[in-house]
């Protein structure tokens, strides 16, 4: 099983110098198609989508009822490369990736 990234192209690239394959995007709907197309595959394990894009209520909704329905499959929410928040709480992440207070 392997990884996947959906990003701008900041991200893709950070990703993809340690060999993850990923798709560049510019817009909510491009997210939208790359994480449908993406959650279409059997051999992804997780999937790291840029919090840019998976904010939009379209792709929030995807992101729930893929993990209330598959529990082979990883969403995680990351800062992207133009994220305004100066700090991350790796707690804060792991808490609303696995759904539990940490």
């Amino acid at each position: 099983m392997f990884g996947y990234v959906i990003g701008d192209s900041d991200m893709i690239t950070g990703f993809r110098t340690v060999g993850i394959e990923g798709a560049e995007v510019n817009s909510v709907e491009e997210a939208s198609d790359a994480l449908n197309k993406a959650l279409a595959r059997n051999d992804l394990a997780v999937i790291v989508l840029s919090e840019e894009f998976s904010t939009a209520q379209q792709i929030q909704e995807t992101i729930e009822k893929t993990r209330s329905e598959r529990k082979n499959t990883l969403i995680i929410e990351l800062p992207g490369s133009k994220a305004t928040t100066s700090q991350v709480h790796m707690s804060s992440l792991i808490s609303k990736t696995l759904g539990i207070k940490v």
